[in-house]
């Protein structure tokens, strides 16, 4: 089946395109706030497909099977959702599929039988509307990638965001570095800002080790932590090679959790990345935990805390940044000192996506706009060579998949980086 934008059903509850995906305005009902547990019915229609026996995931557990073959979360029986999206990925994270009407049933996960009825090529965003269609953050969806599900609904009184595109590829660029970084023996790992958990449980699941694994989420919504402790997020009690994992769950600042104690081998984060007007001139940064999209002092701290050399030997940070964090000259100066300070970059992913600048307004973040040399040409920064800057809509940098034709969009290029302190 190739590629090509979705035809959505009239029934399907999504929103019209130019509504905002991921936007918390508006007050969910009770029955949307979280997924429905318990009372579960006899549901179990012909068109939908389920393992019948329960297959092994990487880290141990149970798992059912979406059409593809693919294997599916096996959650609590407890857990029952009557109608809900389902969401997959490939394993590059280059390709979207969507089952409009899928449902879980005593636990397992059941997509209809046939071919999805999304299938987005290079996905730019988790739920694209720029293809027609956007889950709203408190309706219920299962959301899959390599091995690790969970059923997400933001809980009713959250402010946190929901997973998006950014969450997959971090996820993408996690499984390359437990591939290629040779041994690695994680013996605990902090997601710092966890907000849906997806970070922390995909690295729960697969990073190496042999000892007990300890993971850490912290947030400071405490809907957050909330959702984390409850049957749709199902924390794994096993990891990669049946290690056991031990989970601890805090709602606080992750700055003074840090400042306390940063002696993890594997801090992961998806932070605010975008500068504020001030930020991008050169000003002072914002506090590390300022703001919920905006400011990058969260990013300028977390690559310190291995220029004091805070973190264990070998320790290595993982973090979202774009080319929008790059127009602050503090990210740029800070990824400089790495180099010379002895702390090694590489970027594990770079890939554009769409950057929902109309949000401010539709000259509020000019700030963040490329310069002509900027839009052409990447910039060596450290070890590491960026493009600087959003392209306007319409003029994204790739063209690549019709993307120009969406006049909504201005485009940016996400980096996941990895950077460690060699022992």
């Amino acid at each position: 089946m190739p590629c090509m934008p979705c035809s959505v059903p009239r029934s399907c509850k999504f929103l019209v395109p130019g509504a905002r995906a991921g936007s918390a305005a508006r007050t969910p009902s009770s029955s949307e706030a979280e997924p429905e547990v318990g009372g579960c019915s006899d549901r179990t229609p012909s068109v939908m497909t389920s393992a019948t026996t329960p297959d092994v995931s990487p880290g141990g557990q149970d798992r059912s099977m979406s059409p593809d073959g693919r294997h599916l979360e096996l959650f609590q029986e407890s857990l029952c959702v009557r109608s809900l999206p389902v969401v997959i990925f490939n394993d590059e994270a280059t390709e979207q599929q969507v089952w409009h009407d899928g449902c879980v049933v005593r636990g397992r996960v059941q997509c209809p039988d046939g071919p999805p009825d999304v299938r987005a090529c290079n996905p730019v965003v988790m739920s694209p509307a720029f293809l027609g269609f956007a889950i709203e953050p408190y309706e219920s969806r299962y959301l899959h990638y390599k091995g690790v599900g969970i059923v997400f609904a933001r809980p009713y009184g959250g402010r946190f965001m929901q997973p998006s595109i950014d969450t997959i590829l971090v996820c993408r660029a996690l499984a390359t570095l437990f591939e290629e970084a040779g041994p690695l023996n994680v013996r605990r790992a902090i997601d710092i800002g966890s907000g849906s958990g997806f970070l922390g449980k995909f690295a729960a699941v697969h990073v190496p080790g042999s000892d007990e694994l300890s993971v850490t989420l912290v947030d400071i919504d405490p809907k957050a932590m909330e959702y984390c402790q409850k049957p749709g997020f199902n924390a794994s009690q096993s990891g990669h090679g049946g290690r056991r994992v031990s989970w601890s769950f805090r709602v606080e600042d992750a700055v003074s959790l840090l400042e306390a104690d940063a002696q993890y081998d594997l801090i992961l984060s998806n932070p605010p990345y975008i500068p504020t007007l001030a930020e991008a001139r050169g000003a002072e940064l914002s506090r590390p935990v300022s703001g919920f999209w905006e400011g990058v002092g969260l990013v300028v701290y977390l690559v310190e805390l291995l220029l004091k050399r805070r973190c264990p030997a070998g320790a290595h940070v993982v973090i979202m940044v774009t080319s929008l964090t790059l127009k602050s000259p503090q990210v740029r100066s800070v990824l400089e000192s790495a180099q010379a300070q002895g702390v090694r970059a590489r970027q594990l992913v770079e890939r554009e996506i769409a950057w929902k600048a109309w949000y401010a307004g539709p000259s509020g973040l000019d700030h963040l706009l490329a310069t002509p040399a900027e839009h052409c040409q990447r910039q060596r920064v450290g070890e590491c060579d960026f493009f600087v800057g959003a392209t306007e809509p319409g003029n994204s940098r790739t063209g690549s998949d019709g993307r120009d034709r969406y006049w909504n969009y201005h485009w940016h290029v996400a980096y996941v980086l990895d950077l460690w302190a060699p022992a």
